[in-house]
């Protein structure tokens, strides 16, 4: 009797530790990082979840089924496996969450709306309150969620507020992609989807344009002269001669090199559902003034001929760029 008891006990202690499933579409890289945080939930619990293809979802399952979904056409094969109501919105960005027997299931109208209802999930697993999630639908109530991210890119090519040991110390982590990494996954769980980067002239540290082949910038520097609170803060003087007297190259790269890189964070930023947007609300020309008569004088025509050249070749560099910000009535705005 009692060998029968324990086997008994066995079973069902091997029964509770059947570890749940995770269904979901591995070639969208959104849904991939919202797979990855309802993993770390679970492991942090010290459980674990079996890795399914949606093509491995079968009509019927015992046990958890996690399921993620970013498809718009309630009709689909995939949502009548899961044997739950389709979602009430199909606006981008929306989801609805459902729940049926053992089955819990993100509905989204395209990926960024299935990352963040499984971003939902991954939350109530870390607070122990996947139980008590309940059927819901979700639309957001702003489309563009945004933060204004001041870029100190290189002592050459100041930010607005780079006059400041603080900022000269982050130069080089502007060009770490660890950082750009961990940021753009936090906006990613904070719900944030758009990214505007400011510099007062930002272009000689990001592209490269053949009519103007010595603007372009090698390598990352900083200063190493103290700063003071006599840099007037509308970033008239953010740059003054004195401060390449003494630099430091914090990271060692070419203008190409600069280019992959910030390809690179846009297309990372693309697949946590992040636009990026530069902006350069004004006409400075630090790191340009003086070559090839760049001046920053908006009648010069140089000037102008240089700034349209730089706006055209920011585009066509980079494809995943989703704007550029530039003053609204300066005659060279092309």
């Amino acid at each position: 009797m009692k060998a029968f008891v324990l086997s008994l006990l066995c079973c069902c202690l091997a029964a509770a530790a059947t570890p749940g499933s995770l269904y979901y579409d591995h070639s969208l890289p959104a849904v991939t990082f919202a797979a990855e945080e309802i993993h770390k939930a679970y492991a942090a619990r010290g459980e674990t979840l079996v890795e399914h293809s949606l093509t491995e979802l079968p009509a019927n399952g015992e046990g958890l089924r996690i399921v993620i979904l970013a498809d718009r056409d309630p009709t689909t094969g995939t949502l009548g496996l899961t044997g739950v109501a389709a979602p009430k919105s199909d606006k981008p960005q929306s989801y609805a969450i459902r729940k049926r027997g053992t089955t819990v299931a993100v509905l989204g109208a395209d990926a960024a709306g299935a990352m963040y209802g499984g971003l939902d999930i991954a939350e109530a697993v870390r607070l122990g309150m996947l139980a008590d999630l309940k059927d819901s639908d979700h639309s957001p109530h702003i489309e563009r969620r945004g933060i204004k991210f001041n870029i100190p890119l290189d002592v050459r090519t100041p930010s607005y507020s780079d006059n400041s040991d603080s900022a000269q110390k982050n130069i080089g982590e502007m060009w770490s992609f660890d950082f750009w990494h961990e940021f753009l996954d936090e906006m990613a769980r904070h719900r944030f989807n758009v990214l505007t980067l400011w510099n007062l002239h930002p272009f000689p540290s990001i592209v490269k344009v053949p009519e103007y082949p010595d603007v372009a910038l090698n390598d990352v520097q900083r200063t190493l002269i103290p700063m003071d609170d006599t840099y007037s803060t509308s970033g008239s003087d953010m740059f003054r001669p004195v401060l390449l007297t003494k630099v430091e190259t914090v990271r060692k790269m070419t203008i190409e090199q600069k280019i992959g890189f910030w390809r690179n964070v846009m297309e990372y930023a693309h697949n946590r559902g992040i636009e990026v947007y530069w902006f350069t609300w004004n006409i400075f020309m630090w790191g340009a003034e003086g070559k090839y008569g760049i001046t920053s004088q908006q009648t010069n025509q140089k000037t102008i001929d240089y700034l349209r050249a730089s706006v055209r070749e920011t585009v066509l560099t980079y494809p995943l760029l989703d704007g550029i910000g530039l003053p609204q009535a300066n005659t060279w705005r092309t």
